[in-house]
């Protein structure tokens, strides 16, 4: 392999590890970074020319490979627009500027005859897009399913571990350095949705738009449930899958689940991800590794750039490197379509008959009771805490309807969806 001449937009955390790496390697020279701003303190220096220019790297006809590690979705989605037209390969960990515009950059890109590697967009130093687009392209997939946040997993596995309060162990994440001041993106779920885009396009050749993939975040998660969660067998995750659904739409979600402790993402703890995919031909296969993070998310940036920079010299190679994805957004399953068991915990009037009164409306909307029990009575009120089986998530919303009219209930305190394999 000859030398190949590498540019890059960013220098923060991430953008430092690969300089890092970048200096182990000998065919690949780092010739410009660009930066926002060029007075800030940084743990390393390159030995190249840093500039406020970004043109100055975009327009260079020496540099062939563009490494984006600047974030956001703009200016970096200009940026990358611009070094596509210029005919340079991209290089990036930009979920969001991937999942919101995917369709158009790979089919720029198609035109344009370059290729975009993004390793690690998705669960940082796991190498989950290689494995899906070239070591399992033999298998047609059912699922893509997993623990894709490392930020959300680090909070629940604290809250289960010390028996904190979602806010405590929050507030323990932010300080070690594993959650954001602002921790919206994480916590919400909006990071995971980026990636189930993107583990869409791969999976079934079209990216899901974001704003429609379903959505719920962790911060209703609760110390009690955690600890009901533990006593019957379970630990609460946030899960994100995309899986295969009736008339070639695609089931794409993210939302807490409870996890069987005897299931492969049951153990997956603190700040790692883990990830179930499921071809016809290999059938599951479970990866676990560190999903985010400088170096490990440094690592997936360079082993790509090591890949282009390997692969330059072939005639016409970037064909091979570019996923076949169509140009539309895939159409999504509408939510009451889902199917699965629940867990659900009610706050009530302690007075006769609740329990019966809440059996027969489950039973009027063909719900099956799995198991239903009361726990400590307080200030006249009480728990009640049900296990359903599987049963579709439109009959669940209208009988939940129907018994927030009950003058017995007085809360609905979680409704979080039991795991099963597949995804489901």
């Amino acid at each position: 392999m000859g030398r190949v001449v590498v540019g890059m937009i960013g220098l923060g955390t991430v953008g430092t590890g690969v300089v890092r790496l970048l200096e182990q390697q000998r065919h690949l020279t780092l010739k410009k970074v660009a930066v926002k701003e060029l007075q800030k303190e940084r743990t390393v220096r390159p030995a190249c020319p840093v500039t406020t220019d970004v043109a100055e790297v975009i327009d260079d006809p020496e540099i062939e490979i563009l490494i984006e590690v600047m974030g956001g979705e703009q200016p970096a989605l200009d940026y990358i627009k611009r070094a596509i037209d210029k005919r340079k390969h991209i290089v990036t960990a930009n979920k969001e500027v991937l999942a919101k515009h995917g369709p158009e950059l790979f089919q720029l890109a198609k035109q344009k005859g370059v290729a975009i590697f993004f390793e690690a967009s998705v669960a940082g130093g796991v190498p989950l897009i290689s494995t899906i687009s070239k070591g399992l392209e033999a298998n047609k997939f059912s699922c893509v399913t997993g623990i894709l946040n490392g930020t959300t997993n680090f909070i629940l596995s604290k809250m289960e571990e010390d028996k904190e309060s979602y806010a405590a162990a929050l507030e323990k994440a932010q300080s070690l350095g594993f959650a954001e001041a602002d921790p919206t993106n994480d916590v919400d779920g909006h990071d995971v949705a980026y990636k189930l885009s993107i583990l869409s396009a791969l999976s079934y050749q079209r990216f899901a738009k974001p704003t429609e993939i379903y959505r719920e975040g962790i911060r209703a998660v609760s110390a009690e449930d955690m600890a009901q969660a533990q006593e019957f067998g379970y630990r609460i995750k946030l899960v994100g899958s995309t899986r295969r659904a009736d008339k070639g739409a695609i089931d794409v979600r993210v939302h807490p689940m409870l996890v069987p402790l005897n299931h492969a993402l049951a153990s997956v703890s603190g700040s790692n991800n883990g990830i179930v995919v499921s071809g016809d031909a290999v059938g599951e296969i479970v990866m676990v590794g560190p999903g985010a993070g400088q170096m490990p998310t440094a690592s997936a940036i360079v082993g790509d750039t090591i890949n282009l920079a390997s692969a330059l010299q072939l005639p016409d190679f970037a064909t091979y490197f570019q996923p076949e994805i169509e140009p539309e957004w895939a159409v999504t399953a509408a939510p009451g379509d889902w199917s699965c068991p629940f867990y659900l915990r009610f706050d009530v009037n302690d007075t006769p008959g609740v329990i019966g009164r809440i059996g027969t409306i489950f039973g009027e909307h063909k719900i099956s009771i799995q198991s239903i029990f009361q726990r400590g009575v307080e200030e006249s009120g009480a728990r009640i805490v049900i296990f359903t089986h599987e049963v579709k998530n439109s009959q669940m919303e209208t009988a939940l309807a129907e018994l927030a009219k009950c003058d017995f209930l007085r809360k609905l305190e979680s409704k979080i969806r039991i795991f099963q394999p597949a995804g489901r």
